[in-house]
């Protein structure tokens, strides 16, 4: 090989090299841009998440805190052609200090498309000890005929305890 193959080689070598770095440089540049869309939309998410669940608003009545967490979900009903369901997972706790008597817990669903209101009694006569130290799950279900377009049905979490020989609610939505 003379001298000027060398050059020409070398002058290859430089262009490859240059053309690896431009791709690492776009590669790592995408990479940290869809990192960010992940991560500002997972924090987006969770906090959404956070509000519609209810960790973000406790209510306080008269020393009693009534603490909830509610996962609910609206898609095709399995093996039911044309029907879809509608499902809620919660959890109720007390974080109070006081002792939760006799706690029902009802999911209320409302599907103005199919001018309904359906009340759901998961809960019946349970206490809920101070502090957190116990909790309660419950699940429910609404089947409804399929609407087009798609509309979405409400639920409404109804909590109801005795206090000082009195009803007390608490509902949310």
């Amino acid at each position: 090989m003379d001298q000027s193959e060398q050059v020409g080689v070398g002058k290859m070598e430089n262009k490859i090299k240059i053309l690896v770095i431009g791709v690492m440089i776009a590669a790592i540049t995408f990479g940290v841009i869809i990192v960010g869309i992940i991560v500002g939309g997972f924090a987006l998410f969770n906090f959404t998440v956070q509000e519609e669940s209810g960790m973000v608003a406790e209510p306080q009545v008269s020393g009693m805190d009534i603490s909830y967490d509610v996962v609910c979900t609206q898609g095709a009903a399995e093996n039911l052609t044309g029907m879809e369901s509608v499902k809620v997972h919660g959890t109720v706790w007390n974080t109070g200090d006081e002792e939760l008597k006799n706690i029902t817990v009802t999911v209320i669903f409302t599907d103005t498309a199919h001018d309904r209101v359906v009340r759901q009694t998961v809960v019946k006569g349970v206490d809920l000890l101070p502090d957190g130290a116990a909790s309660v799950e419950f699940d429910a279900e609404y089947l409804r005929e399929l609407t087009i377009p798609k509309t979405s049905v409400d639920e409404t979490i109804q909590v109801n305890w005795i206090e000082d020989q009195k009803l007390k609610t608490f509902t949310t939505r």
